[in-house]
């Protein structure tokens, strides 16, 4: 069974290889240019519905599941419907279709709490936050004062 799922798994990042690739280099030079991944957060500065969730995780995998908490609080949802995933597509080898109702609340109820930390918290601590080094404000002149005025 353990090397079924592995074929699996192996099987579906071979067939998914060049997604992948592209992604992992558009990751390193994101980081590289402007120290962040997220496309909303780059173009606009703004975080987005997803942002913290890296750092949830990391901090999930280093036993710190409180502190993950605060820098998304969605991210039980997620790691749940990871494992759902993980299980229907791998260890049973059924068909993943029925997930698509829970990915869909699990993503109406984190753009929920986006919207209730961007009106609570933002901009405060990491990662709800106004990043200034955006694009926008690097075409727009006036972009990230305006921003500045209406934010704080």
């Amino acid at each position: 069974m353990v090397k079924t799922v592995f074929r699996r798994i192996i099987k579906d990042l071979w067939d998914n290889r060049a997604p992948i690739i592209a992604l992992a280099i558009m990751w390193v030079l994101a980081e590289l240019v402007f120290h962040r991944f997220c496309p909303v957060v780059i173009m606009s500065g703004f975080p987005c519905p997803g942002c913290g969730l890296t750092r949830a995780l990391f901090n999930l995998i280093t036993l710190h599941p409180i502190k993950a908490l605060e820098y998304n609080p969605s991210y039980p949802l997620w790691v749940a419907l990871v494992v759902a995933f993980v299980i229907r597509r791998y260890v049973q080898g059924k068909s993943t279709r029925i997930l698509r109702y829970p990915l869909m609340a699990v993503c109406l109820i984190t753009i929920w709490i986006y919207i209730w930390r961007m009106i609570a918290l933002f901009p405060g601590k990491e990662p709800m936050v106004f990043f200034e080094g955006n694009v926008f404000g690097r075409i727009v002149p006036f972009y990230n004062q305006l921003v500045n005025d209406l934010i704080y």
